[in-house]
């Protein structure tokens, strides 16, 4: 599976649990249940891992693409700075994660729950972009997924 089709892959497994891991952390400190911190912990951790991945077949996905236009590549650009900065973020907090022996650390927690919210809203931005190039400007289609749009008839009202 070349890189421009494993990156849309792993990347929606990356976004799902780095969205899902701060809200399960809040969720836990709230109602005080230990699983939801530990939900968190493991969210954020796979979360990385996925992202890690993405980013690598992010780069076999772009020495693969095909034409496409200036506003598409500006807009690859910014996805992939985005992704580098996601990341980035990202990653510090996973190792953070990985050394605490508690589900959700107690120091600084409310530092942390700050910069995993600040994390997941540039991963939004980013996936935003990433769906944008593709359903917008056509970055990473086949030639015959770029075909003329087939006219329908128009729906009669009732």
């Amino acid at each position: 599976m070349p890189g421009g089709e494993l990156h849309p892959f792993l990347v929606h497994f990356a976004v799902g649990l780095l969205l899902i891991a701060p809200v399960a952390d809040v969720f836990g400190l709230l109602l005080r249940r230990e699983a939801l911190l530990y939900t968190g912990r493991w969210t954020t951790l796979l979360g990385t891992g996925f992202a890690l991945l993405a980013v690598a077949s992010g780069w076999g996905a772009e020495a693969g693409l095909g034409a496409h236009s200036a506003a598409g590549e500006a807009l690859l650009h910014l996805h992939e700075a985005l992704g580098y900065v996601a990341t980035g973020i990202w990653l510090p907090v996973a190792v953070w994660r990985a050394v605490s022996k508690l589900a959700l650390p107690l120091r600084a927690r409310t530092m942390y729950l700050a910069v995993t919210f600040a994390a997941a809203s540039v991963l939004m931005v980013e996936a935003f972009l990433g769906g944008a190039l593709v359903y917008r400007h056509g970055v990473g289609l086949s030639p015959a997924a770029r075909a003329e749009p087939v006219v329908r008839a128009p729906v009669r009202e009732r």
